[in-house]
């Protein structure tokens, strides 16, 4: 997202544009145990609290165990490419579910709204035309 806000810069100069990466803006061990990145823990336990409907029943849930690009750039993580889900994994998960619950989604999702309140409040009351110091 990043070249295409820089993009969007250059041809509307006088608007401010952000990204965030809201699921990495707080210390996930502090609300989750596994680690992942797609349908794992922390985004299972979100869906269980914001909308439970759309999750299987747990004894449905993938191990989500991923499989690894051959090309050691994209492993090693300081390369990227799209990774289609329906080829990295059989499940279409990137880390284990199981320990997903409503209650951890309640607490993450309240913790990062919160934050990112914080940072849409910071930005409503800064100069835009001085943020840096």
């Amino acid at each position: 997202f990043k070249p295409l806000l820089r993009e969007l810069g250059l041809k509307f100069p006088k608007m401010f544009f952000c990204a965030t990466d809201w699921f990495r803006s707080l210390d996930r061990q502090q609300f989750f145990d596994a680690p992942g990145d797609h349908a794992e823990e922390m985004e299972t336990s979100l869906l269980l609290y914001l909308k439970p409907e759309l999750v299987l029943p747990k004894d449905q849930w993938g191990s989500g165990k991923e499989k690894k690009n051959k090309i050691k750039a994209f492993s090693e993580g300081w390369a990227w490419a799209e990774r289609p889900w329906s080829k990295i994994s059989e499940d279409t998960g990137v880390g284990s579910p199981m320990q997903a619950t409503k209650k951890k989604g309640e607490k993450f999702f309240k913790a990062v709204t919160t934050k990112m309140a914080d940072l849409f409040y910071d930005i409503s009351k800064a100069n835009l035309e001085q943020l840096y110091e």
